[in-house]
Order: C-alpha cells, then sequence, then structure tokens
C-alpha cells in the first residue's frame, strides 16, 4: 500500500494520465482517489487543503500496465483552480 500527492491546476472536465514510480502500478492494481482545493494562506506554502464553492470530483480511474494511472476529473467552476489529488494504490 501507499500514497501519492498530485498537486495541480485545472477546471472543467478533462482526462489526466498520472506516471508513478516503477514497479508500483500495473492493470491488476486498486487505486482510489481523493480531490480537494488547495490554498495558499499569507506566508505559507500552496498546500492547505479546504473544502471550497467549486464541485470537484473524480470520476473515473484506470491504473495501466505502463505504470501511468489514467483518471478523469470534474471541476465545476469557469476558471483553473489549484487542487490536490490523492492517490491510494493497492
Amino acid at each position: 500500500m501507499s500514497v501519492w500527492t498530485l498537486d495541480w491546476r485545472g477546471h472543467g472536465t478533462q482526462t489526466w494520465f498520472t506516471p508513478f514510480s516503477r514497479g508500483v502500478i500495473n492493470r491488476h492494481s486498486a487505486v482510489f482517489a481523493t480531490i480537494c482545493e488547495i490554498t495558499q494562506p499569507p506566508g505559507e506554502p500552496l498546500d492547505f487543503p479546504f473544502v471550497g464553492a467549486a464541485g470537484m470530483e473524480v470520476r473515473n480511474i484506470a491504473p495501466l500496465d505502463d505504470g501511468r494511472v489514467q483518471w478523469v476529473s470534474e471541476i465545476d467552476w469557469d476558471r483553473d483552480l489549484n487542487f490536490r489529488v490523492k492517490f491510494l494504490v493497492l
């Protein structure tokens, strides 16, 4: 079992391909994901998770034999937002 974090920006519906270290992911892996918005409090790094007004979800997720995970996000907002996805790999 391992936990991986991805911080990114985006909005709308997007398909992503996220690479993992060699040997972590294959088609038999179980991969779970959470998503939330992140912000930067004054004088702090951009790493403070919070629940904002935008709807955010990971719609589909598929582990691939080449070590990547293909996943679809929906961020219901009209401009890019900072977000964090945490992957739990079993």
